[in-house]
């Protein structure tokens, strides 16, 4: 994983509707205690079992585009969810990763010329290779005018998840298919040699010397996979466990997206969150909202 996974610091937008406002509109079924992505690397859904191909890398590989790529594997977990199969690909990622930044795969020549004499900075400097905002690239793949189409289904809105709520991840997973959450992730999920571990937790010394927050880098990924006891997505082309304390611990961010599908087979839901952003989409600005709207939390110095 590189120093830099490329997801900016977490913003706030007072406007952001919360998962906490729509639980009235979803069924109260017992949650399941098994669902979505799991370790043997399938996606399950009840007694059926959709196979998750590997494909090629998307993230973790030499681009800051961790947003991107996890918007992707959240997209194919709701192929998974409809018993289909979505195989993302790198390109597909930096395409996206143009629509939500400045980023762009081809440098001018006269400006890769100029950078090629900063060893250190050139790359990024050349292409804008700094990574995302998430809460930006939500916004843009929302938007009416589908900027993102041909590269990710349709989504038609997210809600954010409330700080440190277990239950509301699982309820983004189970109902909508996944979670994106922004990460300020510690050393401590590497071993003694240098290599991503396959499950991440929080040591027993607590979140200090190499697991304080945000000493590795900021990421992003896609949770689409819970059991009773860890919660799982797809990071450097591998399942990675989460454990529950170790996502109360390095969440700085977390948001649920609906997509089409999802919201006509819920009316109630659907009318009701078109008529929440028809009315935000006329409102001004808060009087009270900040016009620094960064969140940094921790140790994260990003």
């Amino acid at each position: 994983m590189d120093a830099l996974a490329g997801r900016l610091a977490a913003e706030t937008d007072t406007r952001t509707l919360q998962l906490a406002q729509y639980l009235a509109y979803l069924d109260d079924d017992s949650p399941a205690t098994r669902y979505g992505l799991q370790p043997d690397g399938k996606f399950h859904l009840g007694d059926v079992k959709i196979d998750m191909p590997a494909g090629e890398a998307i993230g973790d590989v030499g681009y800051q585009n961790c947003v991107p790529a996890a918007m992707a594997l959240l997209a194919q977990g709701w192929y998974a969810t409809a018993k289909e199969q979505f195989v993302p690909t790198l390109d597909d990622t930096l395409k996206i990763y143009e629509k939500v930044s400045p980023f762009h795969r081809d440098a001018e020549p006269g400006l890769a010329a100029l950078v090629e004499k900063q060893p250190n900075s050139g790359h990024r400097e050349a292409h804008n290779d700094f990574g995302t905002s998430l809460l930006l690239a939500l916004k843009t793949w929302v938007h009416p005018e589908q900027p993102l189409t041909g590269l990710l289904p349709e989504a038609r809105s997210f809600l954010e998840i409330e700080p440190r709520n277990l239950d509301q991840l699982r309820e983004g997973v189970l109902r909508f298919g996944g979670v994106l959450v922004g990460l300020a992730l510690p050393q401590s999920i590497k071993d003694g040699a240098g290599v991503l571990r396959d499950s991440w937790f929080v040591p027993g010394y607590g979140s200090i010397y190499d697991a304080t927050a945000g000493s590795l880098s900021s990421h992003c990924v896609a949770i689409t996979g819970f059991n009773r006891r860890e919660f799982f997505c797809l990071s450097a082309g591998q399942v990675r466990r989460l454990s529950p304390e170790f996502l109360l611990t390095y969440v700085e961010e977390a948001y649920t997206v609906l997509s089409g599908a999802v919201l006509d087979a819920n009316p109630a839901l659907r009318d009701r969150i078109s008529a929440d952003v028809a009315e935000i989409r006329k409102a001004d600005r808060p009087g009270g909202m900040p016009a620094f709207n960064h969140r940094w939390r921790g140790g994260n110095i990003m």
